[in-house]
């Protein structure tokens, strides 16, 4: 249950940061959409980081 959690985060996070760069290379780093695309990879990061806590805590 949780490596599928982590899985599906890791692909997430791959996906957004190549959409982030792709976006990033055309419109430039301060655009809004390119802001709010690493909102949500940041958010994800902070998933698997608390998960990784969490697991060091057992």
């Amino acid at each position: 249950m949780i490596l599928r959690e982590v899985l599906d985060l890791s692909k997430s996070i791959a996906n957004y940061r190549l959409d982030m760069y792709e976006l990033a290379k055309n419109k430039g780093f301060s655009d809004p959409d390119v802001l709010k695309i690493n909102q949500q990879l940041e958010f994800k990061i902070q998933n698997i980081k608390n998960i990784a806590k969490d697991i060091r805590s057992f």
